[in-house]
């Protein structure tokens, strides 16, 4: 058991290592002897890890993706208690965004990865699943909402769920491009809250 915990602790070693070398360098760039080289280790372990650069580049991004999972996994662990189905999506919805320095870099090397799910079929599977279930997760909570009375019955959850996350997708990527004052790290948070107004009707007075 524990040479296997020590076998998979390595595989994440190389992957930080190489989303560390993209980040810096652009994936077109990158090498097997530069992820090596950010590991602190040999060329010939990478290799004996993952025997060709688009082993490495998956086990990268689902890497990366499992760093959004375990974010949105961990929401309300922290801070004030879950207020209401709006307020987890409101703060799961945030932690997708490049709203600090770490999700930053993360989201630059996603970034840097995307074009590849346009050739790479295991690189567009592993994308579109990763969508599918993170939209899943997002009408899941929306169902709730409207078991509480937060969304109107009939509200068709899945497809707003979609949406919430082609907004997300969206400005992660006009933040990361432009970055300029239309989607500065405020427009990006107002963005989402004017959406999630729009979607959660106001609560009726007495």
């Amino acid at each position: 058991m524990a040479r296997t915990a020590d076998h998979e602790e390595r595989r994440r070693q190389v992957a930080r290592a190489l989303l560390s070398a993209v980040g810096e360098r652009g994936l077109a760039r990158t090498t097997l002897a530069d992820v090596a080289d950010q590991a602190g280790v040999s060329v010939g372990l990478v290799q004996r890890y993952f025997r060709t650069k688009s082993q490495l580049l998956r086990f990268g991004v689902e890497y990366l993706y499992k760093q959004g999972a375990d974010r949105l996994t961990a929401v309300g662990a922290d801070g004030p208690p879950i207020a209401s189905a709006r307020d987890w999506i409101s703060r799961a919805a945030r932690t997708l965004l490049p709203l600090d320095d770490e999700r930053r870099a993360e989201l630059t090397v996603w970034l840097e990865f995307l074009p590849t799910t346009m050739t790479d079929p295991e690189m567009s599977r592993l994308h579109r699943d990763t969508t599918a279930d993170l939209v899943g997760v997002f009408a899941q909570a929306m169902d709730e909402a409207v078991r509480r009375g937060e969304l109107p019955p009939g509200t068709d959850t899945p497809a707003e769920a979609a949406g919430l996350v082609a907004l997300v997708d969206g400005l992660t990527v006009h933040h990361l491009i432009t970055g300029d004052d239309s989607f500065s790290e405020s427009a990006v948070r107002t963005a989402l809250a004017t959406h999630l107004d729009r979607l959660f009707p106001a609560p009726e007075g007495p």
